[in-house]
Order: C-alpha cells, then structure tokens, then sequence
C-alpha cells in the first residue's frame, strides 16, 4: 500500500520563553535552519500581501530565481509551512491558513479545561 503524503511539521517549544518577535516565531517552525526560518516569513509575508488571489504554484520557479533558493528548499519551505498550518494550497494558489491559529486555540481550550488556570486572550 502506497504510504499516504502527511502534512505536519515539529514545531518546537522551549519551556519559560516564548516567542517575543515574528522572527523567532519562525524559528519555533524552522528551528534546523534560521536561513530557512527567514526566508519562510519572507515568503508568508508576500502571501499576505497576495490574498485574496494567493501565490500561483506554477510560479515557483520565478520564486527560487528571485531568492537565489535551490528547489528542495523551497519545498522544504512549503512543507514547513503547510505543516505548521501557517499555509494551504487551494485552486492552484498557496493561500495563508488559518490552521495555525486554530491549532493553538484548540491547545488552550484544552489545557485550561485540564488545569483550570485562566488563558489571557481575550
């Protein structure tokens, strides 16, 4: 039987210090690579600036031209990021997600529900 594609990613927590800027959030995702970890937000950030249309697959290429990225970074890239949830593909576009956000809410529900302490997002 053909082993089925998995779409996740570690994402790595270090126990009395959380991520204070947008870079070491990154860094949480890609914690084998700061390169990688950069150019990551550099690609999520022009997905932003893309919605609602998204970022063409078939415009990789013209991508890892532009970033001087060899292609299995790239997908190493993309991989971390749909992984994590960060990014989705849809209709031939990487889109951003909001899988990561809703990771982390469920995370909450469940570990205030465990432990009765009170979350501060409000």
């Amino acid at each position: 039987m053909p082993r089925k594609s998995s779409k996740c990613t570690t994402l790595l927590l270090k126990s009395g210090r959380v991520p204070a800027t947008v870079d070491e959030l990154f860094e949480r995702v890609f914690w084998k690579s700061i390169t990688l970890a950069t150019e990551a937000k550099i690609f999520f950030l022009k997905l932003i600036e893309m919605e609602p249309d998204g970022f063409p697959v078939s415009r990789w290429k013209e991508w890892t031209e532009r970033r001087k990225l060899s292609t299995g970074s790239f997908y190493n890239m993309l991989h971390g990021l749909e992984g994590a949830g960060f990014i989705e593909k849809r209709e031939g576009a990487w889109h951003v997600s909001r899988g990561f956000l809703r990771e982390l809410e469920q995370m909450v529900i469940l570990y205030t529900s465990l432990t009765g302490y009170e979350h501060r997002l409000k």
